[in-house]
């Protein structure tokens, strides 16, 4: 095996690795903001981007405006506290998996959580991303689906 077929994050994160670190922290200083078109430099303006299908704002979105508005939608959801922050990284050429820890308030109730997100980069832009919650019946409880 070659150095650059070590898939460990032992020595840091790669390129790529380092491009979604900067993405969620941008995520975090949009959301503060309040302006999530702040991420628009991030994100492919034909992206595929997939999210769990736990709220109405949610699911297959395909392109920057759709991503950017499901981003707003959690916002505005959870009064801007919905919070997420990369843990670890593993990278390939063209892809990156990065184990997210998440949290947000909601009508008083709060949830946490962790998810896996792969992300495809192309020319510097996200072009796809796969989101895999740890917990897709708390995910869907909070965001208002799986109630009676």
């Amino acid at each position: 095996m070659t150095d650059t077929d070590d898939f460990s994050d032992d020595r840091g994160p790669g390129p790529l690795g380092r491009f979604v670190r900067a993405f969620y922290d941008a995520r975090r200083d949009a959301a503060r903001a309040g302006d999530p078109g702040r991420l628009e430099p991030f994100i492919a303006a034909d992206v595929h981007w997939r999210e769990p299908d736990v709220g109405a704002h949610m699911g297959y979105l395909r392109g920057r405006d759709a991503v950017l508005d499901m981003i707003r939608r959690a916002l505005a959801t959870t009064g801007g506290t919905f919070d997420l922050s990369v843990t670890a990284t593993v990278e390939t050429g063209s892809h990156v998996a990065a184990l997210i820890a998440w949290s947000a308030e909601k009508d008083g109730e709060r949830i946490a959580g962790r998810e896996l997100a792969v992300y495809e980069v192309r020319d510097g832009r996200i072009a796809a991303a796969w989101f895999h919650p740890e917990n897709i019946a708390d995910d869907r409880v909070f965001w208002g689906e799986g109630q009676s």
